[in-house]
């Protein structure tokens, strides 16, 4: 199995190097406004000289455009843009295969002084995947990169910034077409640095098949020479006052563009949690009944540098730093009740103090060569440390007892990452788009916890594990031209080696391989009808942490661990998408998911009296999902509209029967802005979750109610905002376990209702973006 494993991917490998050069036509050129500037956004368009009819066209910004497949010799080019004349040329490439017409310059239009409000589009639906325009409307002003993700259709983003897919679970985020390795490297990215999103709810191959979906954040790019700074403070005032600031900084000189980002946060909330456990034995029950106060506090220092080097057309060079230093503490004071119906009523009082200190350092050198118009070759390497130390002093008073209890947890964790790919993209025959690439990685852990009873100074237990996880990947994806359809079809293969010992006992050796075949189908039967058909395989590794034997203490009688022998879940995804009337996007989706996974309750396999969370595998689970997409656009008035429907299908053991998980549920959300001058708008977002059952947790519904007030001064260089987050305070999720013997639950009342005051300002008139790259997202998601 191993060696045919590897001649796969070095026949892969190989086939890097081949390149093969096409000779598809292909036009390419700049455009500049009336003073030389590039233009930030126009239309493109490829005509028939007999009937003008549109071959091929699109959206561009940053003043480049190309149209890389030019099947006729002659043709002609229309570039359009509000505002400006409409240029067309008369192109012909019956000599020369490859044209560069240099640079259009637009002509102003006469027109008398008038003020417009009319805002473009926000989104539109593109062989299946969803594209919303950013630059040019009310979410370039919505604050950060979240406010903005929160304000798009199709995406759901949680009080802790968790983004979200619906139907699709957490996505591959990449910047640029390059992976981001961590949430926190994006915290610092502005909403007016980015040009658009889009969201791929069934990527293809060519992704890791650790994730069902793919967002894409396309940002701005510096086309000229300037050095330019943005600095911004943010003011959230809730139960605890919080605050934010940081600064960009971008330059290009000649070839040489550089960027540094930093950003420091001092957060701190106060949350209410009730939480309950119910545990049946054969004789007995248990009721554990926690009512508890939470004081988190946490500051991160985050610190993103990006240098990139032209070599010439064809080559570049790039390198990348991420540093994130975050220090969490939080002291949690609960109050207790214990009732045991064969023993009485136990009142407890547990205090806690825990400190959290994370180091995350992310180094990555990349290469790209671009070897004509249809060919490139991509190298990226990284390397990541992730430090972790965490101590937890726990008080317990049994008050009916009149004892004490004090411990001190002592948890350390040293994890490395070492990943490598490689990809190729060329053209085969002139009429098949080809992209093949390789990526290996390895992952080590060297983890201690230790628990000290600090009455007796004798220790509870020490464990020592050690993790050593490798990855190796390759694929290849096809893309034939046929008529008015789109296929794309390809494999990928992927072979995972785990092995985790604890106490110098191996407690996990694993090694599996799948392959994860993607095949998609779209037609488009009218400017305003097309139509997408994809099916792809995927799977969902456990975390290092469901793996791992650490110990979480949470009282005397629960605890969490991890599950060595934890399966991961392969799913089978299939989506049928409609675009229609280029402003409303239907999608149908069904998934089906073997040994689907979540986190459960159940009894302590020693003393059946505690409850030990632990991951555990569902032999299998179905849903159906469908998803639907609104957008209105009018002078003043911008709004989007999303709802979304899910029907589950999944048997949960509980209580020597069966439980038939079948419970529809269904989201609402709608964003709108509407503009009272040009530079001052007021925005209203509300969100709105059903009840649900997800396996074997039961969700109550929530809801979630946003407004503000953007506004700009000089020449939008200076930005003001105001803005009052869930105000009726309606956003947390209860939930409910039933699993085995056991019923688990949390009511929380969270620190999310808040008023924020932003303030912005631009020098130079540039909003420097982030431009990531990576190897190992993936990797670091299972931290």
């Amino acid at each position: 199995m191993k060696k045919t494993r590897w001649i796969i991917i070095l026949f892969i490998l190989l086939s890097q190097f081949k390149f093969i050069y096409s000779q598809t036509t292909h036009i390419r050129g700049k455009v500049s406004d009336t003073n030389k500037k590039p233009l930030e956004y126009f239309t493109a368009t490829i005509l028939t000289p007999s009937d003008s009819s549109i071959i091929i066209g699109g959206a561009f910004i940053d003043g480049i455009f190309e149209f890389p497949k030019i099947e006729q010799n002659k043709c002609y080019l229309q570039i359009s843009c509000v505002g400006y004349q409409t240029v067309t040329r008369q192109i012909d490439l019956s000599e020369n295969n490859s044209i560069d017409i240099g640079t259009v310059q637009m002509k102003n239009l006469e027109l008398d002084e008038v003020t417009v409000f009319a805002k473009r589009p926000t989104f539109r639906q593109v062989e299946g995947r969803l594209l919303i325009d950013v630059k040019g409307t009310a979410l370039s002003e919505a604050g950060d990169i979240f406010d903005a993700l929160k304000r798009s259709p199709g995406l759901i983003v949680d009080n802790n910034n968790n983004i979200i897919v619906f139907g699709k679970g957490t996505p591959i985020v990449f910047i640029n077409e390059k992976e981001v390795q961590n949430q926190a490297e994006i915290e610092s990215l502005q909403s007016d640095d980015i040009v658009s999103i889009e969201i791929d709810r069934n990527p293809s191959a060519e992704y890791s098949a650790s994730r069902n979906a793919v967002v894409r954040i396309k940002t701005k790019r510096i086309t000229n020479d300037k050095i330019s700074l943005q600095i911004y403070n943010r003011n959230y005032f809730a139960r605890k006052f919080s605050a934010q600031s940081g600064l960009q900084l971008a330059s290009k000189i000649n070839k040489t563009t550089a960027s540094i980002n930093y950003e420091y946060r001092d957060f701190k909330s106060k949350n209410y949690e009730d939480a309950y456990e119910i545990n049946t034995q054969s004789e007995y029950t248990i009721s554990n009944n926690n009512s508890t106060t939470r004081l988190p506090k946490t500051k991160t220092h985050n610190l993103f540098f990006s240098l990139n080097q032209e070599i010439n057309a064809k080559n570049n060079i790039g390198f990348q730093y991420s540093y994130i230093s975050t220090n969490q503490k939080q002291d949690s004071d609960s109050k207790q009740t214990i009732n045991k119906t064969n023993d009485g009523v136990t009142n407890r009082n547990i205090l806690k103090d825990r400190d959290v200190d994370k180091n995350l350092h992310i180094y990555n050198l990349n290469y790209q060569y671009d070897i004509d118009s249809t060919s490139s070759l991509s190298v990226i390497g990284d390397y990541t440390r992730s430090a972790n130390h965490s101590t937890e002093d726990i008080g317990e008073a049994n008050i009916t007892n009149n004892s004490n209890l004090k411990s001190l947890i002592d948890n350390q964790n040293d994890y490395k990452i070492y990943s490598g790919k490689i990809d190729f993209k060329t053209c085969l025959l002139q009429s098949i788009n080809l992209q093949t690439g390789v990526k290996a990685s390895k992952v080590t852990n060297n983890g201690k916890v230790t628990s000290v009873n600090q009455i007796t100074t004798t220790e509870n237990y020490q464990i020592n594990d050690k993790i050593d996880d490798r990855i190796s990947a390759a694929y290849f994806n096809l893309e034939p031209k046929l008529n008015n359809f789109k296929l794309e079809a390809g494999f990928r293969y992927e072979y995972t080696d785990t092995k985790i010992s604890s106490n110098e006992k191996t407690v996990l050796d694993s090694t599996y391989g799948h392959w994860f075949p993607s095949v998609l189908i779209n037609k488009e039967f009218s400017d305003y009808v097309n139509v997408t058909l994809s099916y792809a395989k995927k799977i969902d590794r456990p975390s290092f942490n469901e793996l791992s034997t650490d110990i979480t203490y949470f009282d005397a009688l629960s605890y969490s661990t991890g599950n060595p022998k934890i399966k991961p879940t392969i799913s089978h995804n299939l989506d049928l998408s409609f675009g229609l009337f280029k402003n409303l996007s239907v999608n149908f989706a069904y998934k089906y998911e073997k040994n689907a996974r979540i986190q459960s309750a159940v009894s302590d396999d020693v003393n059946p009296d505690i409850v030990k969370y632990t991951p555990v595998n569902i032999k299998q689970a179905e849903y159906m999902y469908l998803n639907i997409n609104y957008n209105y656009s009018g002078k003043k008035l911008n709004s989007t509209f999303s709802l979304g429907g899910e029907k589950p299908f999944i048997e949960i053991p509980y209580l020597e029967g069966v439980r038939k998980i079948r419970q529809s549920s269904w989201y609402f959300q709608t964003n709108n802005d509407y503009s009272i001058t040009s530079r001052t708008s007021i925005f209203a977002n509300y969100l709105y979750s059903s009840s649900s059952k997800d396996l074997m947790t039961h969700f109550e519904s929530s809801s979630k109610l946003s407004v503000g007030v953007n506004t700009s001064f000089f020449s939008k260089k200076l930005n003001v905002a105001i803005m009052a987050n869930d105000i009726f305070n309606t956003s947390d999720n209860s939930w409910e376990d039933k699993y085995g013997n056991i019923v688990a639950g949390l009511n929380p009342d969270n620190d999310n209702t808040w008023v924020r005051f932003s303030i912005k300002y631009n020098l130079y008139d540039f909003k420097g973006g982030i431009r990531k790259k990576s190897a190992s997202e993936s990797e670091l998601n299972r931290l």
